[in-house]
């Protein structure tokens, strides 16, 4: 007795990894066709083996992390937007999702929903511009630093003070945003 439907078969994560990066791809591009779509780690992993006809008795949580990360480098190559973004823990959205991940999602949906409401398009598209000419700004700013820095004389060697290295943003390894000061994700918890 079997207790796997037709055409399915049980194999190991390794074996399925590339069929499930595909097929995961596939569902977040089809969660992405409506705005606000999300879906969940669990039902992720639940249409990836589904759709691929490939299971595994290993427990989502020991891949899913693997899985997404190929999905992360996939959609860099293939210029797709962030559709790791669309995956959450819990689908009532009780922990909102940062900035960077509204951002991320928001792309996600004006390249693959037709059901964008255009006021949301509208003030995105004005959030852009507004981070725009504030990053053209500060750019500006730091070229008139420099060009006064060079008027004046240089101080020696001994008297010149170094900025500390920013340290880079931690990510939380399971879902790919940038922490937040606490270190605990607001995702993930």
């Amino acid at each position: 007795m079997t207790d796997q439907p037709q055409g399915e078969r049980w194999v190991g994560v390794k074996e399925a990894s590339d069929a499930w990066a595909g097929a995961a791809t596939e569902t977040l591009i089809e969660v992405a066709g409506h705005y606000r779509g999300v879906i969940t780690y669990a039902e992720l992993a639940e249409q990836v083996q589904a759709r691929s006809g490939l299971r595994t008795r290993a427990s989502f949580r020991s891949w899913i992390g693997g899985l997404l990360a190929t999905v992360v480098a996939r959609c860099h190559a293939q210029h797709l937007p962030p559709l790791t973004s669309l995956v959450v823990h819990r689908a009532d959205g009780q922990l909102g999702p940062d900035e960077a991940t509204v951002q991320a999602r928001l792309t996600c949906y004006c390249r693959f929903a037709d059901d964008v409401p255009a006021e949301v398009v509208a003030a995105a598209e004005a959030a852009v511009r507004a981070k725009e000419e504030e990053a053209r700004a500060e750019q500006e700013a730091r070229a008139a630093r420099r060009r006064s820095t060079r008027t004046r004389s240089t101080p020696q060697r001994s008297q010149r003070r170094t900025a500390p290295a920013e340290e880079a943003p931690r990510i939380c390894p399971h879902c790919f945003v940038q922490l937040p000061a606490s270190g605990v994700c607001d995702e993930c918890g």
